[in-house]
C-alpha cells in the first residue's frame, strides 16, 4: 500500500518520499489507520519492521488535525530516544511541530527551557522524565497520547514502577499505543491496566527473524579473541556489531582488535552521552564498520545495513538473543548472526572479581545478589561529579532520590539506580558514633 493512499497530510507523504519511502510496511499498513481513528493498540512487531514510522506518522497527523493534542513517547534507552526523535523530525519536516528528546547524560537546563516553550511530541526515557516531573518542570496532565515503545525491554530493565508513575499522571482521556517484540504476561498486565479496549496487531513470526542466517561456533574462552579476528577478516560485511557482556570486556576486546589492525570502536553505558552519540553517528555514517557494544545497543541502535551480529559473549536469555540478532535482517533484508559457544563457561550464580575474565570484564550482578559491574574509576558505583554518593539538593540537607541527574536511570545489567548507591546503608545514615570508627 502506498503512503499517499492513507488519510495523511500531503506534507507527510512528501517527507516520506524524500526519505526514500513510498510503500508502507506490514506494521505500518495495519496500525496507521487504527491510530488515526483514535484506537488504543497492542502491537507485537520485531525491530526493523518500520514501527517507529508507524506510530510517528500517526502521531504527527493526529496533532495536525487537533493542535490541542500532546504526545509522549517513552523508550528504554537514550540511543533509542535520540533515534526516534530524529526520525519523527524527518517525517514532520514540512510541518511546524515542536519535537524534542528528554533523556539523561546531559544537563537538565536546556531540556527545561524547551519544555517551558511548549511541545507537541516529547520522546523520553523513564528516568529523566520522572526527574522533570518531581522537580516540577514537566506536567503530564496535558499529554493525551502516549506511546510505550519496546515495552518488553523497559520491563526487563526494571522500569515497571516508573511506567506506573508516568501512566498515573497523564490525562485520563488518552490514547495509548503499546509496541513490543513479545506479548508475555507482564505486557498483557500493562495492557489491562492502562489500555481501553485495545486493538491487537501482530506482525511477523514470534521469536527469531527468518531471514537471519545463524551460525554457532564452539570454542574455549581462550580461543575467542583469535576466532573473532578470523571471522572479521573472513566474512564479507558492510557493518558488524559485536556484543560483549561487560563494559570492561567491551573495552578490552576493542583495544585488542585495534592492536591487530582492525578499526573498531566501542559503546557502553559507562561512556558520556556525547561520546556515545559521536560513536553511534560514526557507525551510522560509515566512518568505521565494526562496533563493540554491551546490551545497551541491543535495543537502542536502529541502524540500517548491519550485515553481521557477533555474540562474542552469549546473551543472558532467549529474548535478549532475539533482540541482539534483530540488529541485522532489518526491513526485509538478510543478515547473519554468529554466536561463540564456550566449552568451558564460567559457572552462573554470584560471581566475583574474576568472572568473565576471558573478555576482560567483571561479572554482571545476578538477580539473586552478588557483585555488580565495577566501573573503571573504582568502587561499586560511579559517584556523580558533584561528589558524594548522591546529589545534594540546592537548599541543603540530605541528598534526595530525585535530586537532579538521572535518579531513575537504570544500570545496564543490574536494573539499579544508575550512578549512585541508595542511602539506606550509606555513610550518612550511620549513627554518629559509628561514622569515624575506622579512624580510631
Amino acid at each position: 500500500m502506498k503512503f499517499k493512499e492513507f488519510s495523511i497530510s500531503s506534507g507527510t507523504v512528501t517527507a516520506l518520499e524524500e526519505m526514500g519511502y513510498s510503500d508502507a510496511t506490514e506494521v505500518q499498513e495495519k496500525t496507521i489507520p487504527l491510530i488515526l481513528r483514535g484506537e488504543d493498540l497492542m502491537v507485537r512487531s520485531q525491530t526493523g519492521t518500520g514501527k517507529t514510522a508507524a506510530f510517528g506518522i500517526g502521531l504527527i497527523d493526529i496533532i495536525l488535525k487537533d493542535r490541542s493534542r500532546k504526545a509522549l513517547v517513552v523508550a528504554p534507552t537514550r540511543e533509542l530516544a535520540a533515534q526516534i526523535t530524529n526520525e519523527l523530525r524527518s517525517i514532520a519536516r514540512h510541518h511546524r511541530l515542536d519535537i524534542f528528546a528528554v533523556y539523561g547524560g546531559i544537563g537538565m537546563g536546556r531540556q527545561t527551557a524547551l519544555i517551558r516553550r511548549g511541545f507537541d511530541i516529547i520522546i523520553a526515557t523513564p528516568g529523566r522524565l520522572l526527574d522533570h516531573m518531581h522537580q516540577g518542570t514537566l506536567r503530564l496532565d496535558a499529554v493525551n497520547c502516549i506511546v510505550l515503545d519496546e515495552a518488553d525491554r523497559m520491563l526487563d530493565m526494571g522500569f515497571k514502577p516508573d511506567i506506573d508513575r508516568i501512566m498515573n499522571k497523564v490525562a485520563r482521556d488518552r490514547q495509548v499505543l503499546l509496541f513490543s517484540a513479545t506479548f508475555d504476561s507482564q505486557i498483557v498486565g500493562i495492557a489491562r491496566s492502562y489500555l481501553s479496549s485495545p486493538q491487537s496487531v501482530e506482525v511477523g513470526p514470534v521469536g527469531k527473524i527468518e531471514k537471519i542466517d545463524e551460525e554457532f561456533i564452539t570454542l574455549s574462552r581462550a580461543e575467542k579473541l583469535e576466532k573473532l579476528h578470523e571471522v572479521l577478516k573472513r566474512e564479507t560485511m558492510s557493518r558488524a556489531l559485536v556484543f560483549v557482556s561487560s563494559k570492561r570486556g567491551v573495552e578490552s576486546v576493542c583495544k585488542k582488535l585495534n592492536a591487530n589492525g582492525i578499526d573498531a570502536h566501542f559503546v557502553h553505558g559507562g561512556r558520556t552521552q556525547g561520546q556515545r552519540e559521536r560513536t553511534v553517528r560514526g557507525f551510522q555514517e560509515g566512518a568505521f564498520r565494526i562496533l563493540v557494544a554491551t546490551d545497551v545497543a541491543a535495543r537502542g541502535l536502529h541502524i540500517e545495513d548491519i550485515s553481521h551480529v557477533i555474540n562474542y559473549d552469549q546473551a543472558d536469555s532467549n529474548d535478549m538473543y532475539t533482540h541482539r540478532i534483530g540488529r541485522t535482517g532489518r526491513m526485509g533484508k538478510g543478515g547473519k548472526a554468529i554466536t561463540f559457544v564456550e566449552t568451558d563457561p564460567l559457572p552462573k550464580g554470584p560471581r566475583g572479581r574474576f568472572a568473565n575474565r576471558a573478555s576482560g570484564g567483571y561479572g554482571q550482578r545476578p538477580s539473586s545478589g552478588g557483585y555488580g559491574q565495577r566501573p573503571q574509576s573504582g568502587g561499586y558505583d560511579q559517584r556523580p561529579s558533584s561528589g558524594g554518593y548522591g546529589n545534594r539538593p540546592s537548599h541543603g540537607g540530605h541528598a534526595t532520590r530525585y535530586g537532579g541527574g538521572e535518579s531513575h536511570e537504570r544500570s545496564e545489567s543490574s536494573g539499579q539506580e544508575g550512578g549512585r548507591r541508595p542511602f539506606s546503608s550509606g555513610y550518612r545514615n550511620r549513627p554518629r558514633d559509628q561514622r569515624h570508627r575506622r579512624r580510631q
